[in-house]
């Protein structure tokens, strides 16, 4: 049994209560690529990128952990045009602990954390047959009583790969005020 098996058979028994949530380290970002790699149905980035977001990013990314072991993530940044909205890059759960509400609760410390509290809105560009993405972002946008406006985002002919799928922007606000959260973040 390899080190990720035997995480992810502790996680199915995992509580949500006992997952923390926390900024990213260096050490992280061999994890996360990991974590997609397991995931299935997330684009997988090189782990130089993984280790991008533990370090220059960290202040607008989350990693969610059990056990020591790294069972979900949202990685974002504020949009260099646009400073009020905080962008979704990727947001990943592992099987075991989906369909529990961590999705939620990950963006939930995403848009309390430090590095984004300035954000009015949070955008993330989700493919039309990407449903679990699209309830995930439409239920986040209801628990907080405001809206999720769909837009053009990145056509086919963008990507190099002819066969990607377009890609539609998800526009969720404008975001309540919040509590700044905790623990650094």
């Amino acid at each position: 049994m390899t080190r990720y098996e035997s995480a992810s058979r502790r996680c199915a028994e995992t509580d949500l209560e006992t997952i923390t949530l926390r900024a990213p380290e260096r050490r992280d970002g061999v994890e996360l690529w990991r974590l997609v790699r397991r995931s299935g149905g997330l684009e997988e980035n090189s782990c130089y990128a993984y280790l991008l977001l533990s370090t220059h990013f960290a202040s607008t990314c989350i990693v969610a952990e059990s056990a020591g072991s790294i069972v979900g993530f949202v990685a974002g940044y504020l949009a260099p045009s646009e400073p009020d909205v905080v962008f979704v890059w990727q947001i990943g759960v592992d099987p075991s602990v989906r369909r529990r509400g961590l999705g939620e609760r990950l963006l939930q410390r995403l848009i309390s954390c430090r590095g984004a509290r300035s954000a009015r809105f949070l955008e993330a560009t989700v493919a039309p047959s990407n449903l679990p993405s699209r309830r995930l972002f439409d239920s986040f946008a209801a628990g907080l009583g405001v809206a999720c406006r769909e837009s053009r985002g990145f056509e086919r002919e963008d990507f190099a790969d002819a066969s990607h799928e377009a890609e539609h922007l998800l526009r969720i606000g404008p975001l309540p005020e919040r509590q700044e959260c905790d623990e650094g973040l």
